[in-house]
């Protein structure tokens, strides 16, 4: 199981997982697909695949999308408006995962949780424009690098264009963030050994939708 360290080097390394559907998985006649099918689906599961790579991240077993969207839409999880993030945290739950959605004031708060290990679930424009959209799509926040004297933020994007894409400038970023996270860690870790940005986190479940 993955560790939560007091410096992680960054940024921190998932395995990236697709919010598609593999023709295996859209052939697949013994499952039942919700209305809309996996083209529809595909388009939406941006969530779910952030999921999966931070059960990947933590060690545990990482179900098929497929499950977690049954699941997900069971628990009321999906709203027209995308995955409602308390939904993730919830649907985390029984895989191992606890945590919070979290509103947040700074990147700098993501940016301490990455050096703490933990890498972050947060909603951001598709492919980053810079043109004063927020929101909309879920990537997995990795921590911010410097490079020759540039400040970087890397990402696992769980979507086709994500699959080339891995870190823009901070600022780029940044730029469509909503200002919301989810924060999720192992179950079986001690909570009297989480560092305190975790237990201060616990303490603020449901702040963000």
């Amino acid at each position: 199981m993955t560790d939560l360290v007091a410096q992680a080097a960054l940024p921190l390394e998932v395995r990236r997982y697709p919010q598609h559907f593999t023709s295996e998985e859209r052939a697949d006649a013994a499952f039942t697909w919700p209305a809309g099918g996996p083209d529809l689906w595909g388009e939406n599961c941006c969530g779910l695949a952030c999921l999966r790579m931070l059960l990947g991240y933590f060690d545990l077993a990482v179900p098929s999308q497929r499950s977690l969207l049954a699941r997900g839409l069971e628990l009321g999880a999906y709203t027209p408006k995308g995955w409602h993030h308390q939904g993730l945290v919830n649907l985390a739950e029984p895989y191992g995962l606890t945590g919070a959605a979290v509103p947040y004031d700074s990147p700098q708060s993501l940016q301490r949780l990455a050096l703490l290990g933990i890498p972050t679930i947060v909603s951001v424009t598709f492919r980053l424009p810079e043109d004063g959209r927020k929101g909309g799509h879920l990537v997995l926040f990795l921590g911010e690098t410097v490079h020759a004297d540039r400040r970087q933020a890397a990402f696992a994007d769980p979507s086709r264009w994500g699959a080339e894409h891995h870190e823009v400038p901070a600022d780029r970023f940044w730029a469509s963030w909503t200002g919301r996270a989810v924060v999720l860690w192992p179950t079986a870790r001690n909570p009297a050994d989480l560092p305190e940005e975790l237990n201060g986190i616990t303490s603020r479940k449901g702040d963000a939708p």
